[in-house]
């Protein structure tokens, strides 16, 4: 009987399963960090919120993505428990910079670690890249570097999302997601309901981090969920092989069409990380010290909620997704620049709204 089950079925149990125990756990991590005084203290530069908020709900977000996920991990695919090695390493720095405040090249060095481990267990799958931007194979060693590099970026770049009243915690959902509907498409239901669990203990956080925000992840939460989303990525782009295609053959002319659409999907907050890296290198300021010249704090300074500025963030995103669904048929390069440039516009309209609202309030 239990093999009768819609597929379906189990991937709403695993979101819905995950998300109960999430939420529930969160619940009690808000009553303890309360009665701990654990709380993220305003600034007033990048921690803009108006009251102490605990910032730990990545603990609630691993328990029921662990929980759940752990009765779905492939037995035939060697390399994931080295995977979930890494999120634990990822899980337990981020908890000691949640509660202590860990010396950035400490968290950066367990980072690259955390990363190494999982890409290198991957191990030659990291050599096919479909053509994509003209590449066939990697060398082993060169694209272990590579990867690891991209991987340690992405994971600051998601820390970076997690700015304001449920940006990082709906972007998460966004792409997990995604990447849960492209795995089940192409028959990996294992990797589809890892992602769904995850997709579902995020929503256990949402609950409480939507605005206004009674918790927040926390470098716990978007490590955790940084990393994840990275490594899934790669793995859609790495094990994912030509024959049959899968449902997806119903929507992609082929498999470097659909990884440009995954592409096109992390692109916005990857946009954004290497802009405010320059804009802050142009200022002999270092990349990694703290302000407000992310996309989504011009959208506050721009007058806009936490609320509205994570729909337009989302909009946008979900727009460059469409731009490369419908530009599949074209050359990888002239998707990546038409990205670009609605990236661009969006940013160009944004900053003339933030300075626009700023003089009207300065007068």
């Amino acid at each position: 009987m239990i093999h009768s089950i819609p597929t379906y079925v189990y991937y709403l149990g695993a979101i819905v399963l995950s998300a109960v125990i999430s939420a529930y756990s969160i619940k009690k991590i808000i009553f303890i960090a309360r009665n701990h005084k654990i709380y993220d203290v305003p600034d007033d530069t990048r921690k803009i919120h108006g009251a102490e908020i605990p910032t730990l709900g990545g603990i609630g977000i691993f328990i029921g993505y662990v929980l759940v996920s752990a009765f779905l991990w492939p037995k035939q695919l060697s390399y994931m428990p080295y995977v979930l090695i890494s999120s634990v390493i990822l899980f337990f720095t981020g908890i000691y910079d949640d509660i202590m405040n860990m010396r950035p090249s400490k968290k950066l060095a367990a980072q690259l670690v955390a990363s190494f481990i999982a890409i290198y267990f991957i191990d030659n799958k990291l050599e096919s890249q479909h053509g994509l931007f003209d590449i066939e194979v990697i060398p082993f060693w060169p694209g272990i570097i590579v990867a690891t590099l991209c991987c340690t970026f992405f994971i600051n770049v998601f820390n970076f999302v997690d700015g304001i009243d449920g940006l990082a915690a709906v972007l998460a959902i966004l792409y997990l997601g995604i990447l849960g509907l492209m795995f089940a498409a192409t028959f990996h239901f294992a990797l589809a309901g890892i992602s769904f669990s995850l997709m579902g203990a995020t929503f256990g956080l949402l609950c409480y981090n939507i605005s206004p925000a009674k918790i927040y992840m926390g470098d716990t939460g978007s490590m955790v969920l940084g990393f994840t989303i990275f490594i899934l990525s790669l793995l859609f782009i790495c094990i994912i092989t030509n024959p049959g295609f899968g449902l997806l053959r119903n929507y992609f002319y082929g498999i470097q069409e659909a990884d440009i659409m995954l592409a096109a999907m992390l692109y916005l907050p990857v946009f954004d990380a290497i802009r405010v890296f320059i804009l802050r290198a142009s200022r002999g300021i270092s990349p990694l010290k703290a302000d407000r010249t992310h996309l989504h704090y011009y959208l506050l300074d721009a007058g806009f909620t936490h609320t509205r500025s994570v729909t337009i963030i989302v909009g946008i995103n979900i727009l460059l997704m469409a731009a490369a669904f419908l530009l599949q048929d074209m050359s990888p390069y002239i998707v990546l620049l038409t990205i670009t440039v609605i990236s661009l516009a969006a940013l160009y309209i944004i900053y003339r709204l933030r300075s626009k609202h700023m003089k009207k309030t300065a007068s």
